[in-house]
């Protein structure tokens, strides 16, 4: 997990906290309904039993009522007499007839009648029953053999079928005389048990007998005696040991059922009424709603991950463009995409935060871009009261500023000691040139002079020494023209231009304006005359131009110098040239003097030099 990115980790950990919620949710909840099922089966199943049992009791209970009340009527003692006296007109008295519809009206089997030597006096049954059925019945009897008793004779029989009796004493006198044995239709009870109304397909009820065999027809075996099949489950033990109960047992077919389970409450018959229901049948609407929990289960894991793709992506989304940010951030890039959220969660603060921080970097580097290119005027506004870095830009700004006003001071310094310096070499040299060389050629030409004769040799050297001397005086003009001591920037001005067209094609329209009457300091005077020979030198030099623009004008806190032509221009930023010797002295000057000096200009339509020079 460690090295997953956030996506992965957010997507796995929503999908395993979804799955740990509705897998054990859908265990517990079929666990839950499956128990819940399974308890109403067996509450239903023991109704039914409890039902069933009641319904067997009443059946018997009723038959044995109706038996007192025939005994209480003298019913058996009279059909017994009657067979004593009467045995060959039996049936012509009509007694036969009687005891027919009393076994039809009270829906027994048979009626059987014997002496009390166990002789089988009459019978019902075209079949007679031996004599030992008697015997064996009479012989299980121990004590109160004057009541009625139910005999369950099952175990007596020949062909293992239910064998359920009536033993009845046939009584004279207070005095036993015979016996009457009514056999039970056990389809009655089969009929009850037989109904299986809410048991399904594989329910049945059934009666096991005290030796563990079935009384009652098995379901699944039809045509098999009861007798034949054996019933020793652990429903049947329970029931005959006095624990009635349900649960989940093994049948008599070894298969798993639910079962409810109960004794037979009677004085005379030992039997235990079960009711089941295959477990794979109750099981049913459990295994379909298993099926639809699967179904559901699958369907809400595949909502759960398609729904927490989606807010995953709703989540990362935003994290990982404020990722993509800082990153940005961390490498000094100041990112051009910036990204907003308008959620007031914590993603939200969060974006604003980085919002504001882009923000401030960028009007910081802006800010240091400003420093560095030496404007130390701008303002800056930081991002709090504790901005660290605003403070330390703030504070180094002005640092820079001190250091800046600093040097330019020095700078000025140096400058104006060197311009100083060479205007004094200037002067010397005038100087040695006016009295040395100067003075050597006027006495050169003044001893041609002496010479004798006026020879084409003569007239040659004079004119020599009149061109040198024109020249020292031209030179001298330049180095430093005695017009600005004599007569004032105008007049020097003029003269520079004058000698400009003497010695170029170029023509120049030079005005000298000024708004204030007032004389210039020399420092002044000297740094515009040289601005302008400066100026005037580079146009010759390099513009190719054949008109200038030479105007001054003398504002009185200010003097305004423009120089413009129609030469070839330049390219001010690519070609270098701003920074040439001519046009950094020109700005250097400018700057001696705390003036400005600009200069514009592009390839194809000349150069314009503009400057600002403050006066005192």
């Amino acid at each position: 997990m460690r090295n997953l990115k956030i996506f992965p980790k957010l997507f796995l950990s929503h999908i395993v906290l979804g799955l740990l919620a509705i897998i054990p949710l859908s265990f517990i909840f079929y666990f839950l309904l499956r128990e819940t099922l399974m308890q109403r089966t067996l509450d239903q199943l023991s109704s039914i039993n409890i039902l069933k049992k009641d319904l067997v009791e009443s059946y018997l209970f009723r038959s044995k009522q109706n038996l007192e009340a025939l005994v209480v009527e003298d019913k058996f003692l009279n059909i017994y007499q009657g067979i004593l006296n009467h045995p060959v007109f039996f049936n012509e008295n009509n007694d036969l007839v009687d005891i027919k519809n009393l076994r039809e009206l009270y829906n027994f089997k048979n009626i059987h009648v014997f002496d009390m030597h166990h002789k089988q006096l009459f019978s019902t049954d075209e079949e007679m029953y031996p004599e030992d059925l008697l015997i064996n019945i009479d012989s299980a009897i121990s004590g109160e053999r004057g009541r009625i008793r139910i005999i369950d004779a099952s175990h007596y029989a020949t062909d293992d079928e239910t064998l359920l009796f009536y033993y009845i004493p046939i009584i004279k006198d207070s005095a036993s005389v015979g016996i009457a044995l009514v056999q039970e239709n056990f389809r009655k009870i089969q009929t009850i048990l037989l109904e299986t109304t809410g048991m399904g397909s594989t329910g049945e009820s059934y009666i096991v007998g005290q030796d563990f065999n079935m009384r009652s027809t098995s379901r699944f075996f039809p045509d098999s005696l009861p007798g034949l099949i054996k019933v020793k489950t652990e429903a049947v033990k329970n029931s005959f040991s006095g624990q009635p109960g349900r649960g989940i047992l093994l049948d008599y077919r070894e298969v798993p059922v639910l079962s409810a389970y109960r004794s037979i409450e009677n004085q005379d018959l030992r039997w235990a009424i079960m009711s089941e229901i295959d477990v794979a049948e109750a099981m049913r609407p459990i295994l379909k709603l298993r099926n639809y929990l699967i179904a559901v289960t699958v369907l809400m894991i595949l909502l759960t991950i398609v729904i927490t793709y989606f807010l995953s992506n709703a989540i990362v989304g935003p994290v990982l463009l404020l990722k993509e940010t800082i990153v940005q951030l961390s490498y000094g890039i100041i990112p051009s995409r910036r990204y907003t959220d308008t959620s007031r969660d914590e993603i939200g603060e969060m974006a604003r935060a980085i919002y504001q921080l882009t923000n401030g970097l960028e009007q910081t580097a802006a800010f240091a871009n400003e420093i560095g290119s030496g404007n130390f005027e701008t303002d800056f506004q930081k991002l709090s009261d504790r901005d660290v870095l605003g403070t330390a830009l703030i504070q180094m700004r002005d640092e820079l500023r001190g250091f800046h006003e600093k040097e330019m001071r020095l700078a000025r310094a140096r400058a104006s000691a060197l311009l100083e310096g060479q205007e004094n070499e200037r002067r010397r040299i005038i100087k040695e040139l006016h009295d040395g060389v100067g003075q050597m050629l006027t006495a050169i030409r003044m001893q041609v002079d002496t010479l004798e004769g006026e020879g084409d040799l003569k007239n040659e050297i004079k004119e020599q020494i009149n061109a040198a001397v024109t020249e020292i005086k031209r030179i001298s003009y330049h180095v430093m023209p005695q017009a600005i001591v004599d007569f004032g920037l105008e007049a020097a001005l003029n003269g520079l231009c004058e000698t400009v067209k003497k010695y170029s094609s170029i023509s120049i329209d030079f005005r000298y304006v000024r708004e204030v009457e007032q004389k210039l300091d020399f420092d002044v005077t000297i740094a515009v005359f040289r601005i302008a020979q400066e100026g005037l030198n580079n146009i010759i030099k390099h513009s190719r131009a054949t008109q200038v623009n030479f105007y001054l004008l003398d504002k009185g806190d200010e003097v305004y110098l423009l120089l413009e032509d129609n030469g070839i221009g330049f390219n001010v930023v690519d070609s270098g040239a701003s920074t040439s010797s001519g046009l950094r002295n020109i700005k250097e000057r400018a700057m001696i003097l705390n003036g400005t000096a600009e200069i514009h200009s592009t390839p194809g339509t000349g150069t314009i030099i503009e400057i600002h020079i403050p006066t005192p």
